[in-house]
């Protein structure tokens, strides 16, 4: 019975000794879920004096050894930390290791505001108003809606979504939007300032329409007669410029006197009959054109007519 007795505590004790000198890793600060921007600190806990501690971050069955010799390990969490977490510290020349850690970071909720499209205050019943949820950031999951606040204060949900159109002048009024998200179970929610919106009612009758035609055709009017009016500039222009070298051309050439004129009373077959050649021109459009003098073969002779 004895020696019995001897083998349970031999056995026995060793056992029990080695599970109390193991260490714990605990939340001292935060969750296993917490959302990102906030800070978590975690202590590495137990019933013996550690001459040395060791952080290891663990992804993926691979453990990296964090540079922090201190019991407690303090973050200020992104989503890039996201893992498990383990300690170890050495008692007595042995190395004991903590339970594993997992903390989960989600992004962050930010605050969330109103935009529309278009960007003015008033806008004419038919055209459409569309209004946006902002968030600079906000987890996977979100649940947007929408909320019109009436005269005496009460709450109306008008639409769910991240975008709600309004036409209507029964639409005016403050609107304000809700996000909230319980992803991983962890709840966050945030709520906008209001949003006003003005939609004016104007009926379009039988003069409406003949005032905006009148208006579509005097910006018509603004528009043509300018270019109209460039248009006949440009054909002055073009018969200033023919006239300038009709009247250049006309001139005769220096040193050459004109054609000469058969004497009054004659007739172009008398003056053939004395060996004379003489030339008309009818009555044309067309520029007249003087002997080009470059093409003279000797004194007062005309190889060609230029």
């Amino acid at each position: 019975m004895q020696l019995v007795f001897l083998l349970l505590c031999l056995f026995v004790k060793p056992a029990f000794l080695q599970e109390s000198q193991r260490l714990r890793l605990i939340f001292q600060t935060g969750a296993p879920v917490m959302p990102a921007g906030q800070i978590v600190q975690m202590f590495c806990e137990g019933s013996f004096v550690v001459n040395k501690y060791t952080w290891y971050r663990v992804n993926q069955n691979t453990s990296t050894a964090m540079n922090i010799n201190s019991n407690f390990l303090t973050l200020f969490v992104t989503t890039k930390d996201s893992g498990e977490y383990k300690c170890s510290g050495y008692y007595n020349g042995t190395l004991s290791n903590s339970n594993t850690l997992n903390l989960t970071v989600v992004e962050r909720l930010s605050n969330v505001w109103v935009s529309s499209t278009p960007k003015d205050l008033v806008s004419m019943e038919g055209q459409s108003v569309t209004l946006y949820c902002q968030a600079i950031s906000h987890p996977p999951a979100v649940l947007w809606s929408w909320i019109r606040l009436d005269e005496q204060g009460g709450r109306q949900e008008v639409g769910i979504g991240r975008e709600l159109t309004l036409s209507m002048a029964s639409e005016s009024g403050h609107y304000i939007c809700q996000a909230y998200s319980n992803f991983l179970a962890l709840m966050q929610q945030q709520q906008s300032p209001s949003h006003t919106v003005y939609i004016v009612y104007f009926p379009m009758t039988g003069s409406v329409y003949a005032g905006v035609a009148g208006l579509v055709l005097v910006l018509l009017a603004g528009v043509l007669l300018p270019l109209l009016l460039l248009w006949l500039w440009r054909q002055q222009a073009k018969e200033r410029a023919g006239q300038k070298t009709l009247a250049t051309t006309s001139a005769p050439a220096k040193g050459f006197t004109g054609p000469a004129k058969a004497p009054k009373g004659r007739s172009q077959a008398q003056a053939g009959d004395e060996g004379e050649v003489y030339m008309n021109c009818g009555e044309t459009n067309q520029a007249y054109s003087d002997l080009c003098p470059a093409y003279m073969t000797r004194d007062d002779t005309y190889a060609t007519l230029g």
